[in-house]
């Protein structure tokens, strides 16, 4: 009989990921960091060993150990449980090591998206406009990336797949490339479309087929660099280590603002590309501010005709 490594099935499952489940190549790379991180700090196990559920325990425990969050133990949980079923399923394996780990409970508000409140977006906007912290090549870029973040809340994936073609700067809305190859269309004010307009008249040339975000060179930016380009801005603009300013968080703050203002979730569910309405709900527990006027506005006994 074969003594079969954890490591030997991971290009099969991969396969299968992408193949069968249409993945995004986001989604299978992070498959794959999560398996070779547990062959990373606990060594590359035989899939028949006693040892390995508690070699798995031992893995998480690592995780907490470096102060990963709840939140991204339990990412790392999924993964390893699709991967066992997965074994499970094609019989590399009899008995499932994960049958019986379970995910760390996380309380409503540490799963709550962080978000910027409206003060912060002010900040931001005005110092990307000052010449004597932003005067490089790359300062209409920086500009630009913020303002897509915050106004159409596109995942970083899909903010560096827009091309011209993809913006319709007559109705006003960007086709966006989102998860498992879905296209959604999304709104966008015209004061950034008249932005576009401006940063595609300094290149040199371009065709509808371009990328609408690209270096210095001209070439497609990818996902590293966006977000090292937001970790620039928020290092220029003076912000705190403790301030989490990440490509995301410019998602996460432009739902909340837009739900703030009263924006229904179906149409914010719309907008963020969510298949699952859950998913979007969350907007409306981080939004206590709405359901308050909500509840003020709609309560009988906030009505003041009534002698209750």
């Amino acid at each position: 009989m074969v003594d079969y490594k954890v490591s030997d099935f991971i290009d099969d499952f991969l396969i299968s990921k992408e193949v069968e489940e249409g993945c995004a190549p986001s989604t299978i790379k992070a498959y794959r960091y999560d398996l070779e991180k547990l062959i990373s700090l606990v060594g590359d196990l035989s899939l028949e060993s006693p040892m390995l559920r508690q070699r798995i325990r031992l893995f998480l425990k690592h995780l907490k150990d470096l102060n990963y969050s709840k939140k991204g133990i339990s990412r790392k949980i999924a993964s390893l449980r699709s991967y066992f079923k997965f074994l499970t399923l094609n019989e590399f394996i009899t008995k499932n090591p994960m049958a019986t780990i379970k995910s760390p409970k996380i309380k409503i508000e540490e799963s709550l998206p962080k978000f910027l409140n409206v003060e912060d977006i002010e900040v931001i906007f005005n110092k990307l406009k000052d010449k004597k912290l932003f005067y490089s090549r790359k300062s209409q870029r920086y500009y630009l990336i913020v303002r897509l973040l915050y106004s159409t809340m596109a995942r970083v994936s899909e903010l560096c797949d827009i091309q011209i073609k993809d913006i319709d700067f007559n109705k006003g809305y960007i086709r966006l490339k989102g998860k498992g190859s879905k296209e959604r269309i999304v709104p966008v004010d015209y004061h950034t479309l008249e932005l576009f307009t401006e940063y595609l008249e300094n290149r040199i040339s371009y065709s509808s087929e371009d990328y609408l975000l690209v270096n210095t060179r001209f070439q497609k930016l990818n996902p590293r660099v966006i977000q090292a380009d937001v970790k620039t801005i928020k290092e220029k603009c003076g912000f705190p280590d403790s301030k989490i300013i990440t490509p995301h968080i410019f998602r996460h703050t432009g739902a909340t603002h837009l739900r703030r203002s009263g924006m229904d979730i179906s149409e914010l569910q719309d907008i963020l590309g969510h298949s699952s309405p859950n998913t979007t709900r969350i907007y409306a527990k981080n939004d206590i501010t709405k359901l308050r006027q909500s509840y003020s506005e709609m309560h009988p006994l906030n009505k003041s005709d009534l002698n209750l």
